[in-house]
């Protein structure tokens, strides 16, 4: 509380104007005044509200909303996703390639025990609910849903960070897995590697991205994941980090070929995973120039065996977006310049 005091007292002798251009200083104070709002018992933070035994959940972009399923479903845009996921997967079966979209859960599907007792879900139909029930046809791609897989792995051990909106290096294992599982359905030579087959890597301990939003530096959480043991991956990182940004390749050419399109869920160790079982993988995030690489033409030069799309639960509406060029079936891009 003295420090606090001193940076209070300081920042008035420099002068509004020079404490609002010292970010150091500003950082600081921040740091200060949510340390000491923490110790007296305030929840409620700008993106943030504090949950039970310290876990924090992050309020921005919707995520609560959508956990307590607040928004209505708007039936007309889940008709144009069905048109646009019936035609992409359409294409890609004419081109022998499998199309695989994986649900990474919002944290608080896995720690709904976590939240204050007064956020409640207010509607018994999720947006993931309805999609995974209206969505399962023989005419539309497979769509994993890893909340069954990341409940099922946390009566082991948490597989979120307390202080981060995403999954530890555990849960992304479990996902992994559940994808590899799930993939070799189709592909047999894929099988995911087991825990016992990998060496469990440590980090320091660091800041996670909820307790950066409030310039709580002073709680830290590990790293945990597993790395390849005698299995060398070979991998390339692009500067474009929003964009084509990552290409891995294995020595073994009876493995298949993946792109994949990923949130950050992708980059909290999920490619680092998947690049494991694939003799080429090329990783894509997704944003807004996501059509840009699911197109005919992108897509026939990454000449892929599968296609994942991983996509955040809270993030679901998104998917028409990425799938925007695909309206209406389609030939093959060569096909069409004719």
């Amino acid at each position: 509380l003295g420090g606090l005091l001193f940076i209070m007292v300081s920042s008035s002798l420099v002068g509004v104007s020079d404490f609002e251009n010292n970010l150091i200083l500003k950082n600081l104070l921040i740091e200060k005044a949510n340390w000491l709002r923490l110790k007296i018992g305030d929840r409620v933070f700008p993106n943030v509200l504090i949950g039970k035994d310290g876990w924090m959940e992050y309020t921005g972009d919707g995520n609560l909303n959508d956990y307590q399923n607040a928004i209505p479903i708007p039936k007309n845009g889940e008709k144009i996703l069905v048109k646009r996921m019936e035609s992409f997967n359409q294409y890609l079966q004419a081109q022998g390639i499998t199309l695989f979209i994986v649900i990474a859960p919002n944290k608080a599907s896995i720690y709904p025990d976590k939240l204050p007792e007064q956020i409640k879900i207010l509607s018994e139909q999720s947006r993931l609910d309805y999609i995974v029930s209206h969505l399962n046809t023989n005419n539309l791609p497979t769509i994993l849903d890893l909340r069954p897989a990341l409940l099922n792995a946390r009566l082991e051990q948490d597989v979120f960070y307390k202080t981060n909106t995403h999954w530890n290096g555990y849960g992304a294992f479990a996902a992994y897995t559940a994808i590899l599982n799930e993939l070799s359905k189709t592909h047999p030579e894929l099988r995911p590697y087991k825990p016992e087959e990998l060496d469990l890597g440590t980090k320091r301990a660091t800041v996670q991205d909820i307790a950066k939003l409030l310039q709580a530096n002073f709680i830290k959480e590990p790293h945990f994941f597993y790395m390849p043991k005698g299995h060398p991956v070979q991998s390339l990182t692009l500067i474009d980090y929003y964009g084509f940004n990552h290409i891995t390749s294995v020595d073994d050419e009876n493995l298949p070929t993946l792109l994949m399109i990923h949130d950050s869920f992708g980059y909290r160790f999920l490619n680092e995973y998947m690049s494991m079982n694939f003799e080429k993988a090329y990783f894509i995030n997704s944003g807004e120039d996501t059509p840009l690489y699911l197109n005919r033409a992108a897509i026939e030069q990454f000449n892929p065996d599968i296609i994942v799309i991983e996509i955040v639960e809270r993030s679901l509406k998104n998917l028409n977006n990425y799938l925007s060029q695909f309206d209406s079936p389609i030939k093959s891009y060569k096909e069409s310049q004719k």
